[in-house]
This record gives structure tokens, C-alpha cells and sequence, in this order.
């Protein structure tokens, strides 16, 4: 008997789809905090200066090729695994975030993205007054 499992990623909808053409695709995650959006991607091999990234129409867009190491004369390749070659991966982001607050660093390989909020998605605790509260604030600002 198969079993099919039917799952949506709620955070599917960040994601453009990957091209298809692409031969090396990084692994992405994608943590929300309260005030932040945390993109991590998997780049082994790459170095900040491969990369490009920018904000366009709404995306983070981040780009950069993998490039397969270079092989001595008279040495072939008998079995490879890893993916190489250019990509391209964009990731939406709320409206109104600055692109001037986003921060990225790299580390081991591991390319992090922090993107700010916007306020309108913060949230935001709203207080309660009482009646007598309220009198007095209409009575103060009339």
C-alpha cells in the first residue's frame, strides 16, 4: 500500500520557484522571530566575494556560481556527485522592509541573511483601560 503524504510549508510562499536549469541549488532556512526574518543558505566552497545579492521587486535575490575545481592534465572524473555551476535563488520579503537594514554574513560556508521587520508585522501589545481611565483621557484631551 502507498502512502501519500500531502503537506504545504507554510513558508513555501517565500520561496521562488527554482529554475530547473540550475545544476547546484543551496539549501535554504528560514527562521521568523518576533522583530526579524533569519535566511540561512548552505554555500560550501563559496566565498562572500561569489556572491551577489540584492533587493528587486519585492525579492531578496541572491546569486553566484558554484565552480567546479580545476583537474590536473591526465586526471579524469571516474564518478561525481556534487553540483556545480551558476544560481539564483529569490526569496520574498514583507512589504516595506528596508533593503538598507538587511545585514548578511558568511561563515563555514553558511551564508546568513537578517531582513528587519517592517513595524506594521511587529507585534504589538495593546492596552486596556477602564471606563473611569477613558473618561479622563476624553476629559483631558477635550
Amino acid at each position: 500500500m502507498r502512502t501519500m503524504l500531502l503537506w504545504n510549508d507554510p513558508f513555501d510562499m517565500f520561496f521562488a520557484p527554482v529554475r530547473r536549469q540550475a545544476a547546484f541549488v543551496p539549501a535554504a532556512d528560514l527562521m521568523v522571530s518576533e522583530g526579524d526574518l533569519v535566511l540561512t543558505m548552505d554555500l560550501p566552497g563559496l566565498t562572500a566575494e561569489d556572491l551577489e545579492i540584492e533587493v528587486l521587486d519585492g525579492y531578496l535575490v541572491v546569486r553566484g556560481e558554484r565552480r567546479r575545481p580545476e583537474i590536473g592534465q591526465g586526471v579524469s572524473v571516474a564518478h561525481a556527485e556534487r553540483s556545480f555551476g551558476g544560481f539564483e535563488r529569490r526569496i520574498k520579503v514583507p512589504e516595506g522592509v528596508d533593503p538598507d537594514r538587511i545585514t548578511a554574513s558568511m561563515d563555514h560556508g553558511v551564508l546568513s541573511l537578517l531582513v528587519p521587520k517592517p513595524e506594521r508585522l511587529k507585534p504589538r501589545t495593546i492596552q486596556i483601560t477602564t471606563g473611569e481611565e477613558q473618561h479622563q483621557l476624553e476629559t483631558t484631551s477635550a
